[in-house]
């Protein structure tokens, strides 16, 4: 059921569901978030062939269709129990998105190209109106990211010079997914039994018109490459790599027993275990497998992204700590991080290669998680709609500052999974002049 599109990443052959999966479901069922895994956990690549030789089977995941989602509701039923058990669910999207998403993909791999002086010169993180933009790198250049924010009345900031085109791009992709994703979040009040506009109240509108223009949108578009510096094969690769897919916010710094343990299963880390402080993340399938979440034991990795399109035609969704705060745990917020996998051979590990495609560990990894996240200045209030629907799964919270739920989860989540060193954010508002010059990097930075 997995849609081949013209793409020079083939796809790898998917297996049948194992005999134990629920009726009606596309793929195997999982907890969405057991408990953390002990030393030495396993990585059970998607798309591997049933009794395969190697790692434990697993069977591979088959997409959910936006266009067959938006017209049938009990498919839209499927998904949100997907979401509700696993966290995490594959969406197959439209043939415009897909396209779009592979402009982005090319764009922004031609940005990645330019002079690492070229992109500096955009500016590190720095506050505009409250929302973190601009370039960071880390890692002697091996992992560099972009903080790209649609701006109200059109266009996008930061704006990169070149590639031109970036910007435009980036801000039209930003509303498509901005507009997915509060349907998605829509069909998930409903089928947990909680009004839609109690998880959307500090939400932007999909075209940004609760916006005065000039002000940017709080969803963040964030373009990651991995790899792609002057400097990605120097012993500090690994060292440094901040867990800014975490929470856009504090940077964690891996320790070397995270990177031994990761040595153990095989796989290369680029960012430890976390979950987003968003409501929704939309992560188009990157262009070389990285992402893996937890099992159920949560003793096992899964390769989520093996098997699908690296082209645009298919996203990851997954569940944050948002959703998972606001609806009393109906939801769990989906644990993941960011790995190249790499196959086990006789004489040890080697960097894991798809038929076509350039080794993990060798080429870059190009990804573009769409963080969906409220406007900083609002606040959550739910009483009312508990008052109405008292049975409802839904926190009560009484004009609760966001900036504040926003903290609180961003300290809950360094507690749980860092382990490492922390470094600063920006902490003032600053003015960015038109071409995303100017203002203040991280303290710590």
């Amino acid at each position: 059921g997995i849609r081949r599109l013209a793409c020079p990443l083939p796809f790898m052959r998917p297996s049948a569901l194992p005999a134990s999966s629920p009726a009606g479901t596309d793929r195997p069922r999982l907890d969405g978030g057991g408990p953390l895994a002990p030393s030495g956990s396993a990585v059970l690549p998607l798309g591997q062939e049933v009794g395969a030789p190697g790692d434990s089977a697993q069977a591979a995941l088959a997409s959910f269709s936006w266009a067959r989602l938006l017209e049938d509701p009990g498919r839209r039923r499927e998904l949100c129990e997907a979401l509700s058990t696993d966290s995490f669910a594959v969406v197959e999207v439209p043939e415009d998105l897909a396209r779009d998403v592979a402009l982005m993909q090319e764009l922004s791999m031609q940005f990645f190209g330019r002079p690492s002086e070229e992109r500096r010169g955009l500016g590190r993180l720095r506050l505009y109106r409250d929302k973190v933009v601009g370039y960071r790198e880390l890692a002697g250049g091996g992992a560099c990211f972009l903080e790209v924010h649609a701006l109200a009345g059109g266009g996008a900031i930061p704006r990169p010079k070149a590639p031109l085109g970036l910007a435009l791009a980036a801000a039209k992709l930003h509303l498509q997914l901005q507009a997915m994703a509060r349907e998605l979040i829509t069909w998930l009040a409903e089928h947990a039994g909680v009004p839609p506009a109690a998880l959307l109240q500090s939400l932007d509108e999909a075209e940004l018109r609760n916006l005065e223009d000039g002000d940017c949108g709080s969803s963040v578009l964030r373009l990651c490459c991995y790899g792609c510096g002057p400097d990605a094969d120097q012993d500090d690769n690994h060292q440094g790599v901040a867990d800014v897919e975490g929470d856009g916010g504090a940077l964690v710094q891996r320790t070397g027993s995270d990177q031994e343990e990761a040595e153990n299963e095989g796989s290369d880390v680029f960012f430890d275990e976390h979950t987003d402080a968003s409501f929704l993340t939309l992560a188009p399938v990157g262009s070389q497998p990285g992402l893996q979440m937890r099992d159920a034991s949560g003793a096992a990795w899964l390769d989520v992204e093996s098997g699908f399109s690296g082209c645009g035609g298919h996203l990851v969704v997954f569940i944050g700590d948002f959703v998972e705060v606001l609806t009393n745990g109906r939801y769990t917020a989906a644990c993941h991080r960011v790995a190249a996998r790499r196959a086990r051979t006789s004489g040890g590990w080697r960097g894991g290669e798809a038929a076509g495609q350039r080794p993990s560990l060798e080429g870059r990894r190009l990804s573009m998680p769409f963080l969906v996240r409220g406007q900083p200045g609002s606040r959550l209030d739910t009483t009312e709609f508990l008052v109405a629907f008292p049975a409802a799964p839904l926190m009560r919270l009484e004009g609760m500052a966001y900036a504040d739920l926003r903290r609180f989860l961003d300290l809950k989540g360094r507690r749980r999974f860092s382990g490492g060193h922390l470094l600063g954010l920006p902490t003032t508002t600053t003015a960015i002049g038109e071409g995303g010059e100017g203002g203040r990097a991280p303290g710590a930075a």
